[in-house]
């Protein structure tokens, strides 16, 4: 948990063009109590136990991106008591949570570069490695499940792939980027599409061609991100990723379609009017 915060903290600022040299960090741990007692705590040493492993996580995944805190905050006894139906009371404890912040430094904020989709005819990259990863997933959460695959995070191999990526957004070599997040790809490509208004058709069959569709549209591995690339610009963007995790998917459309596919079998087909209902009715379409 606290490898992956990291991880997608560092990615969204890479993903806006920020200098990897020039990033820094504040953590914040809201943990329950780890004093253990038999009665009122007896789980404190398992939770202790977990609090070490996230603060391993946090030196090691500092140290892998060179990334000095800069503050924090630790909040330690995240408890309290509750009366029950019948006049007893129930202890109970926050999840065991780490809040990371990222802040860092844009040479050149008119290279700044976000998500939505630019243009009809743009190509559509998937950077970065996808593995069949959907424990505690999005997708497995919809199902009442929760997995045991949960996304591992790699900095060493990923800060190559980054360091291209930065180097890419610094030539202005994108026209949009996007990390993947919460949800899987099949949901960040809704969400590039929205934001431009522009809809997209998209093959996802060579990602984890040998696991079902649902692993390629929602494992939610880290290090990822989405890119579009004007064809003009294509063989400059394969040439600085040449030898790095990075596949052509699709091409952004000059409709309001949002197709996808898997080695030509449609998975699904739909207007970018039902997608942005999709997304906005639960919030009563708020916008």
């Amino acid at each position: 948990m606290a490898a992956g915060t990291i991880d997608e903290a560092v990615r969204r600022l890479v993903a806006v063009g920020a200098d990897l040299d020039h990033l820094g960090g504040v953590d914040h741990f809201c943990w329950p109590s780890v004093e253990h007692h038999p009665d009122k705590n007896p789980d404190g040493k398992f939770k202790a136990a977990q609090l070490v492993r996230a603060c391993q996580a946090l030196k090691d995944m500092c140290l892998a991106y060179s990334l000095p805190l800069l503050s924090g905050k630790d909040s330690m006894y995240v408890d309290g008591v509750l009366p029950g139906r019948f006049g007893e009371t129930h202890r109970v404890s926050g999840l065991p949570t780490l809040f990371f912040t990222t802040v860092g430094v844009i040479p050149d904020l008119n290279r700044v570069v976000n998500l939505d989709f630019k243009n009809p005819g743009d190509l559509v990259y998937v950077v970065g490695g996808t593995r069949p990863e959907l424990g505690a997933s999005e997708f497995y959460e919809l199902m009442g499940y929760v997995g045991l695959s949960v996304p591992q995070v790699h900095p060493r191999e990923f800060l190559a792939l980054y360091r291209a990526l930065s180097r890419a957004l610094a030539e202005g070599v994108p026209s949009s980027c996007r990390g993947v997040y919460r949800g899987g790809l099949g949901v960040h490509l809704a969400l590039c599409s929205l934001a431009g208004g522009l809809g997209v058709e998209a093959d996802l069959g060579e990602i984890l061609p040998e696991f079902p569709a649902q692993a390629a549209l929602y494992s939610e591995s880290a290090g990822r991100f989405l890119v579009s690339v004007s064809p003009d610009q294509r063989l400059r963007f394969e040439e600085i990723f040449q030898g790095l995790p990075c596949r052509l998917i699709g091409e952004v459309r000059p409709d309001r379609e949002f197709i996808l596919k898997r080695r030509g079998h449609p998975l699904l087909a739909a207007a970018l009017d039902e997608l942005q209902e999709a997304w906005l009715g639960p919030f009563g379409n708020l916008v």
